[in-house]
């Protein structure tokens, strides 16, 4: 989840993707893999148990079941048992096992095994969940710039959709912070990830009513399977344009994001067609310190009802990503001045002029 985490975090948070509340990012950070040495054996262990998991957690079980097969005979075939470094070995899951997953979410890492022993099914406890907020409060809530732009815009840059205490709280801070600015640029190019929670409650403040944002379905659990809404939060942050810059590293989470207030004609989306990962998931352990990232859960729009696996969220307005904030600055002037008067018209007009300079 985040850039670097300690190894009770991490085992947090594969704790955490294992509860109900399945979250779309996943941590970064790994050893060095090439210096790692596997064993045949080893090898075998980690993919046969990879072939389990896909079978037992994948959320399309057919498919599931039938990548674990092809996991099953390609093992046989003695594709995996000549890797020599853990390096080797996620090389040739990706170049195996990836297509026949076929989901932007699915993927193998290295974690080691002090991470993976700490492993289990149930709940994190209260310590590792300090812990997590704690590291999300040091982190500014991953909402680490707002600002004003010229003609009294605004700018919040999000990294990660988080349903915790610290985000939340930081989240309003930044609201309230932008409040009297005009219009409102959510910047979340190269964004991984977060929890569809924690999307809702961004999208809480800019929206007037409570409205649905996601169906969530798991189904080898049926209990973990939940409509998400987004709650209406203050400050709020209603009626006036909002603009989402969005690109090619924007993922998971925050592409629903993304897609959501499309799907709800609430915001203008500026940028690149973002990655296609729309299948939520967590962390599984594997054997020798590997864990995968099984897509568990199948996510669905409230409103189209469909999403964005493997396509994408296309922008409205096609740019460069370099290019997007500029863009959706003038955009946002441009939509300021259609309405403004008194004051609000000047400071637009002045961005405006910046902006021509």
């Amino acid at each position: 989840m985040f850039k670097k985490l300690s190894t009770r975090i991490c085992a947090a948070l594969i704790a955490m993707a294992a509860a109900p509340a399945v979250a779309y990012g996943q941590p970064y950070g790994q050893p060095d893999l090439a210096a790692i040495s596997m064993s045949g054996s080893e090898n075998r262990d980690v993919v046969i148990s990879l072939a389990d998991e896909l079978r037992d957690r994948f959320a399309f079980r057919e498919r599931g079941a039938a990548a674990a097969r092809e996991i099953e005979a390609l093992e046989q075939r003695g594709v995996f048992s000549d890797a020599a470094t853990a390096a080797e070995l996620i090389s040739r899951i990706d170049t195996h096992v990836k297509p026949l997953v076929n989901d932007r979410h699915f993927r193998v890492r290295y974690m080691g095994p002090e991470v993976t022993a700490t492993f289990s099914d149930a709940p994190p406890s209260a310590e590792d969940i300090a812990s997590l907020y704690e590291e999300v409060r040091l982190r500014g809530g991953e909402i680490p710039d707002v600002r004003w732009l010229a003609g009294n815009v605004g700018y919040l840059r999000i990294n990660m959709f988080l349903n915790a205490e610290p985000s939340i709280e930081k989240l309003a801070a930044a609201m309230g912070m932008l409040a009297d600015t005009s219009a409102l640029i959510i910047d979340v190019r190269g964004a991984p990830g977060g929890e569809p929670a924690g999307v809702a409650n961004v999208i809480g403040h800019l929206l007037a009513e409570r409205t649905a944002t996601v169906h969530v379905q798991d189904p080898v659990d049926p209990a973990g399977s939940r409509t998400f809404y987004a709650e209406p939060r203050t400050p709020a942050y209603t009626d006036k344009p909002v603009f989402v810059l969005i690109n090619g590293r924007t993922g998971s989470g925050a592409e629903e994001f993304a897609y959501d207030l499309q799907a709800m004609k609430r915001a203008t989306l500026v940028g690149a067609t973002t990655a296609g990962a729309a299948t939520p998931g967590g962390y599984r352990p594997l054997p020798a310190g590997f864990v995968a990232f099984i897509p568990m859960q199948i996510v669905n729009n409230a409103i189209t009802g469909g999403n964005w696996e493997g396509i994408g969220v296309s922008p409205d307005i096609e740019v460069p990503a370099e290019a997007a904030l500029e863009r959706a600055h003038r955009l946002a002037l441009e939509a300021i001045l259609e309405t403004a008067e008194g004051i609000h018209r000047d400071l637009a007009e002045e961005g405006l002029a910046s902006l021509d300079k």
